[in-house]
């Protein structure tokens, strides 16, 4: 049988029926929690995170948008075709790298054959001739693949979106 007494100290201490005597050592804790666990966590969700998201690369060559009032959201393709203007010819870049037309046709048949349902997307400086990007979605057509125009929204939107 078990009795508890007070021992005089502040904390009851325990007694079996043979008289022995003992005393529980939890105590509470006090101060701070330890925040090792907590920063554990965190980092953990951060790497899960960045890991299940996906990359939106877009490409690195500056150019201006046009603009358009109306116009459909898709999704990037990593395949981008970038129209730039520098004294007064049309520059050519195939996701980053330049291009003529002749090394622009092949790149669209590698594309053809590694990915039959890909998607180029034309980015097209707003000073650039129509026909240069009309000439981008012949030679996409020619290799059977879909393509796309970016454009900029309207003025006071900031995004990028993909216009048929």
């Amino acid at each position: 049988m078990k009795k508890l007494i007070d021992d005089g100290r502040g904390s009851p201490a325990a007694t079996l029926g043979s008289g022995l005597r003992y005393r529980p050592r939890l105590r509470p804790l006090s101060g701070l929690p330890l925040l090792t666990p907590l920063v554990d966590i965190f980092f953990l969700s951060l790497i899960f995170f960045m890991l299940a998201s996906s990359f939106v690369q877009i490409s690195g060559i500056g150019v201006e948008l046009p603009r358009v009032g109306t116009f459909t959201t898709a999704g990037i393709e990593k395949y981008i075709v970038t129209l730039s203007q520098s004294e007064g010819e049309v520059k050519i870049y195939f996701n980053d790298s330049e291009a003529d037309w002749v090394k622009l046709k092949d790149e669209f048949g590698k594309v053809r054959q590694n990915s039959p349902r890909a998607t180029i997307v034309i980015r097209p400086d707003r000073d650039i001739p129509l026909e240069a990007a009309v000439r981008v979605m012949s030679l996409a057509g020619k290799a059977q693949l879909d393509s796309m125009i970016a454009v900029m929204p309207e003025a006071g939107k900031t995004e990028a979106v993909f216009g048929p």
